[in-house]
């Protein structure tokens, strides 16, 4: 017997992953956007438009992953639970637009603003690039919902655009999930155990608005490098810094609260799914030391609470979170992890690292000066903070909504300056 026709041509759905379908809930049950965006500011030439979508045509159409759609209901919502539609064969790539953005810093941070506000359809396309001239040099801007691409899939495909792609295995992550029944539930036990003790919401969590705003500060790899040496007998990570300068900068602008805990999203790939496009991340919870006054006890706390999570948390706990709740409903997950996302009762801040590329980079013989990504806020986080290092710079930005936007620009300079305290060794003396 012939199946019904609808059915006979229905194209196939893959149920999302509960990272993925965390990030679709964000639209869908808080109604909040989901999209990010990555900023390529570029020296030389303009090209031309067709020029630039010829070469995206090339390079990203055979990226089966990038033509995914979100599967919808009738009205036009995500249907529930949350899948991918994939298409059999690569379609063609979503073609770039030429946008005529006041030149300089304030036109590109009102655009970047402007993306970040506007959700992205269920049933695609799930991303477009921009294409801004200026006077030294141009700009390209992808903007993407954050269910299809994660900062490590921005890598990816700046690298697959570049003229010389290459392959960057980042870091090994998380090993996978034990199998079994009884690991996986001692997995879930860990998981339930690092969410402890619970947090309290700061005035920075309160439900965010529809307005974004976007600033940035360029730190020199070369000061992270310095300041991972401010450690006497020690030598801490870009990340450590990262989030030491972090909580440096809270201490100094925002004043609500000595108690912040911060999710730092992890890559799960491993080297084995080194290229894989998605967003395939766990996340771990790290208590800021926002109340130390001495930018070295800072470091030094972070240091300590990042080993320790790195050794409790391995194969379980909070960095597998994500991938335990998807066992034995993975449509269900989703949500869930998308509510967790949103609630200060986990975490009060994400602070997000983002490894671009190791070294410089040209796109049609146009040299790449500086690259960062914004991502979305979760349903209740004012603001953002993401760490973005590509070649010899790293580029801190902040994402917050149109409460907190006085308040993005100083974060930045705030982190780009604790950064630099650190690296200088002229550290202030310890105060109340």
């Amino acid at each position: 017997m012939n199946a019904p026709a609808s059915r006979a041509t229905r194209a196939p759905h893959t149920v999302m992953t509960p990272a993925e379908g965390s990030m679709v809930a964000f639209d869908d049950r808080a109604g909040v956007p989901a999209t990010i965006a990555a900023v390529l500011s570029f020296d030389g030439p303009c090209p031309d438009v067709a020029e630039l979508g010829a070469r995206v045509d090339e390079r990203w159409s055979p990226l089966a992953a990038l033509h995914r759609t979100i599967v919808p209901r009738p009205d036009g919502r995500p249907r529930r639970p949350y899948a991918w539609h994939a298409p059999g064969a690569p379609s063609p790539a979503a073609r770039p637009r030429l946008v005529d953005a006041a030149n300089g810093r304030e036109g590109l941070a009102a655009h970047v603003g402007a993306l970040l506000e506007e959700p992205l359809p269920p049933g695609g396309p799930l991303w477009g690039l921009d294409l801004l001239p200026g006077d030294n040099g141009f700009t390209l801007v992808l903007r993407a919902h954050h269910a299809l691409l994660d900062g490590a899939s921005v890598g990816t495909l700046l690298r697959a655009l570049s003229d010389t792609p290459e392959v960057l295995p980042p870091p090994a992550g998380a090993p996978p999930l034990p199998p079994g029944r009884w690991a996986r539930a001692g997995a879930a036990l860990g998981s339930g155990r690092s969410a402890f003790p619970p947090g309290r919401a700061l005035g920075f969590n309160r439900p965010v608005d529809q307005a974004r705003s976007v600033a940035w500060a360029g730190v020199p790899m070369a000061e992270f490098e310095a300041a991972r040496a401010a450690l006497p007998g020690a030598r801490a990570t870009v990340n450590d810094v990262f989030l030491a300068a972090v909580a440096g900068a809270l201490r100094r602008v925002v004043t609500d609260g000595a108690s912040v805990r911060a999710m730092v999203p992890v890559n799960l790939r491993g080297p084995e799914r080194h290229d894989e496009i998605g967003t395939v991340i766990g996340g771990a919870r790290v208590a800021l030391p926002v109340a130390m006054a001495d930018p070295v006890a800072r470091l030094r706390a972070v240091r300590d609470a990042m080993a320790r999570t790195k050794r409790r948390y391995e194969p379980g706990g909070l960095t597998r979170l994500i991938d335990v709740l998807a066992v034995p409903a993975p449509g269900a997950a989703g949500a869930l992890i998308g509510h967790l996302l949103g609630s200060p009762s986990l975490w009060n801040v994400l602070c997000s690292n983002i490894r671009l590329h190791d070294g410089p980079l040209e796109v049609a013989g146009r040299r790449l000066r500086e690259a960062f990504v914004a991502t979305c806020l979760p349903p209740r986080m004012g603001f953002v903070a993401v760490l973005t290092r590509y070649a010899d710079a790293c580029t801190v930005a902040f994402t917050s909504d149109g409460a907190h936007r006085a308040l993005a620009a100083p974060l930045a300079d705030a982190v780009r300056e604790e950064v630099a305290t650190l690296a200088s060794g002229a550290l202030p003396v310890a105060g109340p």
